[in-house]
């Protein structure tokens, strides 16, 4: 017995609803908004105003432990400042390992090698990136210039066999203050702690 073109156009809507039913039903979250990733070493909400020159210790720290190339990089003179703003001075050990490694070891280096070293193909995301800072002498706060002094423990988990991954030392820190009256870093002295390598080390490979 065929059937009528009515009773056939009825059981297609049907037959569309229920598929039309179980599709919804097993995928409800097939067009929801998937939360935007970050671009590769962008800012965030850790970062804080440099308001003092505690901040800017906080913010390296909290920058490190993102891989945020971009925050990190904040602590130190803007592009509009002149590169000639900031200096990196070397431990000598490192120094005498790595002959010229750190000549003119300007703003644009520091970047340089702050964005080698967060790169994702170097740094895993499951791997360790910790900076702990314990000043030792306080900044005065007396001018628009100064400078504090600091114990460093930093641990990198990255893939390059021939760098350390775990360093301690001494920083000595020149601060002045901008235009905006935040605070940034434009002298920096690397010294190790007898027995360990130091940060100078480091950015000797990256």
């Amino acid at each position: 017995m065929s059937l009528s073109p009515c009773v056939g156009v009825q059981m297609r809507i049907v037959l569309v609803s229920i598929l039309s039913a179980i599709v919804l039903l097993s995928g409800c979250n097939m067009f929801t908004t998937r939360t935007p990733e970050e671009p590769e070493g962008g800012s965030g909400a850790e970062w804080v105003f440099l308001r003092t020159p505690k901040i800017v210790l906080e913010n390296l720290e909290a920058a490190v432990g993102r891989r945020s190339s971009v925050d990190y990089m904040k602590s130190f003179p803007a592009d509009d400042e002149g590169d000639s703003d900031f200096e990196f001075r070397y431990d000598p050990d490192a120094q005498y390992n790595n002959s010229g490694i750190f000549d003119k070891w300007d703003l644009e280096r520091e970047r340089s090698h702050v964005q080698r070293l967060f790169s994702t193909s170097n740094l895993l995301q499951d791997s360790l990136a910790e900076l702990s800072i314990n000043v030792t002498r306080e900044p005065l706060g007396l001018s628009d210039v100064d400078s504090l002094s600091a114990e460093y423990d930093l641990h990198i988990g990255h893939q390059l066999d021939s760098a350390p991954r775990q360093m301690k030392g001494q920083l000595y820190f020149g601060l002045k203050r901008a235009a905006d009256r935040g605070w940034y870093i434009y002298y920096w002295r690397d010294e190790r702690i007898a027995g360990y390598y130091c940060w100078s080390d480091l950015k000797a490979e990256f």
